[in-house]
């Protein structure tokens, strides 16, 4: 064998091999961008159904304690009412507005908008205070493409400082979570709180459920319940809070890169929607906010008001 014939065997072997080499380190070092760019974005923050929030302000909630705004601070207790942590005082506003949400179009790198993306709302202009909100709904598919995103679908009330809500995520957040749809309970406001979070497949039947338990003689503050029904160990209680008076059913995400990041199907059915107030069914009218539409997201109220009350979320 010639000089030359083994030394063209060498060069293309060391080719192939150099080849070789980049394309594995390509793939090794493949980073979801998303997942990537809002970890930077966001350095010492957790994700929550609200947004971004300081770390050291999210805080998980086991099996059998529960939340207390006894004396205007959030602490939690367990079962015997010894106090675990005090989360510090609670905040109350004055302002008749709720406190969330707060959208950011576009934020950021990311090239579709994040936040509360279409949503129904109504507020309760009457003088008895929403003591149930009951919503059914059925897991979407997955997302089609997986780029690190967040997808939360829940129904929930809120006031002018806090949200009590049921939440389905598709996704990562402070609860835990990836590439797969969970549920879990949460009360945000300066301090976010979680129950569990406990993993479902596509085509799951759910019932988010919010239950007044009592009010104080004023009706000023109230024991409240948030439950997915079926899942008890993940049941949050929060007592001795101010009264919550706006409802919402929500589609929230962030992270989302391209539209295929969102449920691979057109809509979300929210349906057996069953709204009281004092007892009584609430005269619940929705106004519907679609907040982004980048990718034709929207909201439909096909059966306004209560109890067998539809919506549908567009993707």
């Amino acid at each position: 064998m010639s000089k030359y014939i083994i030394y063209s065997f060498l060069l293309s072997a060391l080719i192939f091999s150099a080849c070789k080499k980049d394309q594995r380190s390509t793939a090794d070092n493949t980073v979801t961008p998303a997942t990537s760019q809002q970890t930077i974005d966001h350095k010492g923050q957790a994700l929550t159904p609200v947004g971004w929030v300081p770390q050291s302000q999210v805080h998980h909630i086991e099996t059998g304690e529960y939340l207390s705004g006894e004396g205007n601070r959030l602490r939690r207790y367990d079962r015997n009412g010894k106090v675990l942590e005090d989360y510090g005082a609670l905040e109350q506003n004055a302002r008749q507005t709720p406190f969330y949400p707060d959208n950011a179009k576009g934020k950021g790198v990311l090239p579709l908008g994040s936040g509360w993306i279409t949503y129904t709302y109504w507020s309760n202009s009457t003088s008895s205070a929403i003591n149930y909100f009951n919503t059914n709904w059925t897991v979407p598919p997955a997302p089609a493409v997986n780029s690190g995103q967040t997808i939360f679908l829940f129904n929930g009330i809120q006031n002018s400082d806090h949200i009590l809500q049921p939440v389905l995520q598709w996704g990562p957040s402070a609860a835990g979570g990836g590439a797969y749809w969970a549920i879990a309970n949460w009360y945000v406001g300066n301090n976010a709180v979680y129950s569990s979070l406990i993993p479902v497949s596509p085509g799951t039947n759910l019932q988010g459920v919010m239950t007044l338990l009592s009010l104080n003689s004023t009706g000023t503050k109230g024991n409240y319940t948030s439950a997915f029904n079926g899942y008890p160990s993940i049941t949050l209680t929060v007592n001795n809070i101010p009264t919550l008076y706006w409802a919402a059913e929500s589609l929230e995400a962030y992270g989302v890169q391209t539209c295929s990041n969102y449920p691979n199907t057109t809509s979300t059915r929210l349906s057996g929607i069953d709204l009281r107030v004092g007892g009584s069914q609430a005269p619940l009218s929705w106004t519907v906010a679609n907040a982004v539409t980048d990718c034709g997201q929207h909201a439909n109220v096909v059966t306004p008001g209560t109890p067998n009350g539809i919506v549908d979320i567009y993707y």
